[in-house]
């Protein structure tokens, strides 16, 4: 059974332009199906352990982080067109299509609950995908009993400190890469003369609260100063209150937590308020999202980032691909769906099996190794469920996203 056709549908044509997402509704639907068996049928009737992989994404398609969602998702179907085109998934030496059930959780935890029941009582989803701490985290109360392996791309750390043995990252842990992160923040800082008293904008979730624990404890470390603090909701779109209160305290910069809708408003409201200095986004919002919002009023934003600054030819490849599917730039969220999803592809063949998910689940680490290319250069997947996955600075400068390394 699918259900992204309407959803997604729906979900698109709600976001910033009708004229600009119809078109790309349309290739998502193509997509979609190229990726599915025809609605109604069950796995019984589709062939059981010999018929499509179900793969399950709960994520927003409607909603403040509707497009933050539906880039995740389009490049989640890429991959699994890819994979189906080229022969599907060798799951022990049979060739099984791999198909994408989505289903919208509107950026809401309890969506996120029904939409993962959903998943895996009625459509047989041994694996499901979140692109959001907000997901994940109450889809972890029941993965286990239920039966289904869930993939996130949460950096909170509690994530992996909870001993979910069904549970793996596929994005950085902010408790280990946001010291170096925030070193690099520094050195870029001094380059380019900003100055270090930074005020935060912490999403509600639980993702902005660790996220921010974090970023206080570096930059803090690092001899910045945490001018104030306010909490904003991702479906919001009035934070007036929240930025006159912060720019009171005078800092230099504004941090940003979440996802790449708010963050823009949030901007722009600043702006209006008359705030002239520099704005740095955690990585739940990708540069090329900001400056197809914002134009020119994006340049100079700094950027939580990964290789994906960098150009780098895996990156480009899938870039270019994504745009020919889709008439519009990825977002950096949409290469973490698509290389999360070719994981998953290479983990299924090491263990050859789709079906017995601890099976799958021991397999992961093997299927890392064999990932080429590898566009974010993951690596050790730990008994935990972490990755080693690289953090770096990025930023926008005339329209286009580039990195530092220092």
């Amino acid at each position: 059974m699918t259900l992204p056709q309407t959803k997604i549908g729906v979900g698109l044509m709600g976001s910033r332009s009708q004229l600009k997402f119809g078109a790309v509704a349309i290739t998502a639907l193509a997509l979609a199906a190229a990726c599915g068996t025809p609605a109604g049928t069950s796995d019984s009737e589709s062939g059981g352990e010999e018929g499509p992989i179900k793969l399950g994404l709960v994520t927003p398609l409607s909603g403040g982080a509707a497009d933050y969602g539906i880039a995740f998702a389009n490049g989640v179907k890429l991959a699994a067109q890819e994979i189906n085109d080229g022969g599907g998934v060798d799951v022990g030496g049979t060739a099984r299509k791999l198909e994408v059930v989505t289903c919208d959780d509107e950026f809401k935890s309890d969506k996120a609950v029904a939409c993962g029941r959903r998943l895996a009582s009625q459509d047989k989803a041994k694996v499901i995908m979140t692109p959001s701490s907000l997901a994940a985290f109450p889809m972890m109360g029941f993965n286990e009993q239920t039966g289904f392996l869930l993939m996130a791309t949460s950096q909170s750390p509690d994530f992996t400190k909870k001993g979910n043995k069904l549970a793996v990252r596929f994005i950085n842990n902010t408790d280990l890469t946001m010291d170096p992160f925030v070193g690099l923040l520094m050195q870029y800082g001094k380059q380019k003369s900003i100055g270090t008293r930074a005020a935060v904008m912490e999403v509600n979730t639980e993702l902005g609260q660790s996220w921010v624990a974090n970023f206080s404890k570096a930059w803090q470390s690092n001899g910045g100063e945490v001018t104030g603090k306010a909490s904003y909701d991702a479906n919001g779109t009035d934070f007036f209150a929240q930025i006159s209160t912060l720019l009171a305290t005078k800092p230099d910069v504004i941090v940003l937590t979440t996802v790449c809708q708010p963050s823009a408003t949030v901007i722009k409201q600043a702006r209006e308020l008359g705030f002239k200095g520099t704005f740095i986004n955690s990585a739940a919002c990708s540069g090329e999202e900001l400056v197809s919002v914002l134009k020119d009023q994006a340049d100079g934003v700094i950027l939580e980032s990964s290789t994906w600054a960098f150009g780098e030819p895996g990156v480009k490849q899938f870039q270019e691909a994504y745009k020919a599917a889709f008439q519009m730039d990825p977002q950096f969220i949409s290469g973490v769906g698509y290389e999360g999803t070719r994981w998953l592809a290479d983990s299924i063949k090491a263990a050859k099996t789709a079906d017995d998910v601890s099976a799958l689940r021991g397999s992961m680490a093997a299927g890392l190794k064999g990932l080429e290319p590898n566009l974010f250069d993951m690596k050790d997947l730990t008994e935990t469920g972490d990755v080693d996955f690289p953090m770096y600075v990025g930023y926008v400068e005339g329209g286009a996203v580039k990195g530092f390394k220092g």
